[in-house]
């Protein structure tokens, strides 16, 4: 199906910055638009793939046209897989941790693991609904790595995680990736890359 403009279900500056490169990259004149100020998703979902699927018919049921939303997080193998869905909750409580909160609260809570005990991932689900409510595309995807002792130096604004994602075949977090390493690397990047496929069809 032939898809020419694609609303960003997310009132996150950082994703809809990084959607819009990766989609516009791959799959040339599609027109991309963030949603605005649109009145947020409640995310009730117990996995990656429920909570985008929310966010996707929301916005589309709003906006009345093809949505695109996303919904991941950070697994740590030592938490059983947390924080998982409460990625941006991982502390005591129930309000958002900053940035620095979260991956000072990771670091602690590891203290002395071994480095066989501080397997991690991001994982990103992906879901697109029609006008209608009705989703026409999923996928999910994962990039694999370790919790380091120190956390990276690069701190990306509202990606805290990926300066505590330490990818060893490049020796380097995810978030000191160069631009030509995030290209290869990127777990969001295959995604749209199977979308591009989907929208040939």
């Amino acid at each position: 199906m032939k898809i020419k403009r694609l609303i960003l279900g997310t009132g996150n500056p950082a994703k809809v910055d990084e959607w819009t490169m990766l989609l516009k990259e791959e799959i040339p004149g599609l027109e991309v638009k963030g949603a605005g100020d649109l009145p947020e998703a409640e995310e009730t979902g117990e996995t990656f793939e429920e909570n985008a699927q929310l966010k996707a018919v929301h916005y589309a049921k709003l906006t009345g046209e093809y949505v695109l939303a996303d919904d991941g997080g950070f697994e740590i193998d030592a938490f059983d897989g947390a924080p998982g869905v409460k990625s941006k909750r991982i502390l005591p409580g129930e309000g958002e941790a900053t940035d620095e909160e979260q991956i000072a609260y990771v670091i602690d809570k590891m203290k002395g693991l071994s480095r066989e005990k501080r397997a991690t991932r991001f994982t990103s689900a992906v879901a697109i609904s029609n006008a209608d409510g009705r989703i026409i595309f999923k996928d999910i995807e994962s990039l694999e790595g370790y919790v380091p002792e120190e956390p990276g130096k690069t701190l990306i604004k509202g990606y805290s995680y990926r300066t505590i994602l330490y990818l060893p075949e490049l020796g380097k977090t995810y978030a000191e990736l160069t631009g030509e390493e995030h290209h290869e690397y990127s777990h969001k990047r295959k995604i749209v890359k199977r979308l591009a496929q989907f929208l040939q069809i």
